[in-house]
């Protein structure tokens, strides 16, 4: 029996199957009025991690994009506690996740349109990393601008795992970013932006 994620108690998990989408599935459920803030909808795929947390905001519209890159960080802080030291994860603006200057996944945020004094009614942030190639047969080479955790020494990092911890830390920064503000979020993305960036 294949073990299932256990959550911080802030978050509620739901499950669903391989081919379908998270964000899709959280906006049907906060439309029937059965999800809201700190439904987590995640997807039984042990080679992709891929999941969405659903949350209520309450800053103003402008300030609701600080969350993309706060899921970025706790991501970071996360693989970071898995994987080997050495294993430096970096991002790439605007949304963009790395591992030795490739790709292995990236955030979006959607926002609701309908909003009270300029805050949304609601906000769904979303992560999806690629854990293991769908095809280990395929020459890495041939398409270097994206990577796996299994092709960076990591494939023994389960999608529970990284689900798990990334949940926790994202609860982690929304408290100091609730308290602190977006400052040290700034300050810790910044701080892993992509050399190749950095040096242009």
């Amino acid at each position: 029996m294949k073990q299932l994620p256990t959550f911080p108690p802030l978050l509620k998990g739901h499950r669903i199957v391989l081919d379908k989408s998270p964000v899709k599935r959280a906006k049907v459920m906060i439309g029937k009025g059965e999800f809201g803030a700190g439904d987590l909808v995640w997807v039984d795929d042990q080679n992709n991690l891929r999941f969405c947390i659903v949350l209520e905001p309450e800053v103003s519209r402008a300030r609701c994009s600080e969350i993309l890159f706060l899921m970025m960080v706790a991501f970071g802080d996360a693989l970071g506690a898995l994987a080997p030291p050495e294993m430096a994860v970096t991002y790439k603006w605007p949304n963009d996740i790395q591992l030795n200057d490739a790709s292995i996944g990236f955030c979006d945020l959607e926002l609701s349109e309908a909003e009270t004094d300029g805050i949304p009614e609601w906000m769904i942030i979303s992560l999806a990393v690629t854990i293991k190639p769908k095809d280990i047969m395929y020459d890495p080479g041939d398409e270097a601008w994206r990577t796996s955790l299994w092709e960076e020494g990591c494939g023994d990092i389960s999608r529970t795992e990284l689900l798990e911890s990334t949940s926790r830390h994202f609860l982690n920064w929304i408290h100091g970013w609730n308290e602190d503000g977006f400052k040290p979020i700034h300050n810790q993305w910044s701080g892993r932006i992509c050399e190749k960036v950095k040096n242009g």
